[in-house]
């Protein structure tokens, strides 16, 4: 299969950018009336996850899973570290247990994408722990990457497809090659 060229990442870059773009607008309008639900920068994190996870139906599951899980050890952490001790040894020790576990269940299929583990972890503790903003905002972060993905491919279909040159987009050529 012939690799796609310069007009397949222009469709793409206008896909993402219009549907991010909607995506800003909504969420900042939605997290005025409900902002302990909505939060913006959570669902660019979800979005993220969704081009890290490589896209599709398999990187949709993947990418939700994935940050689902973080949420978990990431609000665990935060309950362990509030209730048991906040002594810097015991969260060290906690994290530490936590970060081996996100890359210990990376051999399980729907949670192999450690870096999507990571956002949903940082993202439990960048607000403390709203688990319910992170799901609901995760959810629809991944269903902003989807529409971006599916519009930038639609755009290439319906509109570059034909004037694509095949041509990969090169950002720096090193002598010899």
């Amino acid at each position: 299969m012939d690799k796609p060229g310069k007009g397949f990442i222009m469709a793409g870059s206008i896909g993402t950018g219009i549907i991010c773009g909607l995506w800003a607008g909504f969420s900042g309008y939605f997290s005025t009336i409900v902002p302990e639900l909505i939060a913006g920068w959570v669902g660019f994190v979800g979005c993220t996850s969704y081009f890290v996870a490589g896209c599709g139906r398999n990187g949709f599951i993947r990418s939700y899973c994935s940050n689902c899980a973080g949420i978990l050890i990431g609000c665990t952490i935060l309950a362990l570290c509030n209730s048991i001790s906040s002594d810097w040894w015991f969260n060290l020790i906690v994290t530490g247990f936590f970060s081996w576990v996100i890359q210990y269940i990376s051999h399980i299929d729907l949670t192999r994408v450690v870096p999507c583990t990571f956002m949903g972890g940082f993202s439990a503790f960048a607000t403390g722990g709203n688990w319910k903003m992170l799901l609901l905002c995760m959810i629809l972060g991944d269903l902003v990457g989807l529409g971006s993905d599916y519009l930038g491919r639609w755009i290439y279909k319906n509109c570059m497809k034909k004037k694509d040159t095949k041509d990969e987009w090169t950002v720096v050529k090193i002598l010899g090659d």
